[in-house]
Formats: structure tokens, C-alpha cells, sequence
């Protein structure tokens, strides 16, 4: 499954975490629009529950720079 992801971030940090997001392995970046959001898609793995809550404290546990996470189709 492929999934849209935004993540919103403070101001000025969207390049910092956009580096971040380009590590992790299945997400794949879209997009830096302005200097707070991120736009990318994220392939979820096999038996996964995608679930925006999860993933935004993933982000958070890597990049204090994220303050919110959707995810879309």
C-alpha cells in the first residue's frame, strides 16, 4: 500500500526533516513546499496498520522538528 504523507514542521525546519524522511527506508520525498511541510509517500510494509499517530511519533522520536503528520491515499 502507498500512502500520501504531510508533515507539517516549525518554521524553517522543512529541509532539516525533508534529509530525515529521505533515510527512512519505503518513504520516498515529494516535495519541500514553503519551510514548514513536507510532502512525500511512504510504502507501507507488509501487515502494517498504517496509522498517522504511529508514524508522527516515529518522526518525533527522530526529528523534534515535526509537529504533525497526515497521511492520505
Amino acid at each position: 500500500m502507498i500512502l500520501n504523507v504531510v508533515v507539517e514542521t516549525l518554521p524553517g525546519k522543512a529541509q532539516c526533516v525533508a534529509d530525515v524522511i529521505g533515510e527512512i527506508k519505503g518513504m520516498a520525498l515529494r516535495l519541500v513546499e514553503g519551510d514548514h511541510r513536507v510532502l512525500a509517500t511512504w510504502d507501507v510494509p507488509d501487515g502494517h496498520n498504517p496509522e498517522p499517530e504511529g508514524l508522527s511519533e516515529a518522526l518525533r522520536a527522530m526529528t523534534p522538528e515535526v509537529v504533525d503528520v497526515g497521511l492520505g491515499d
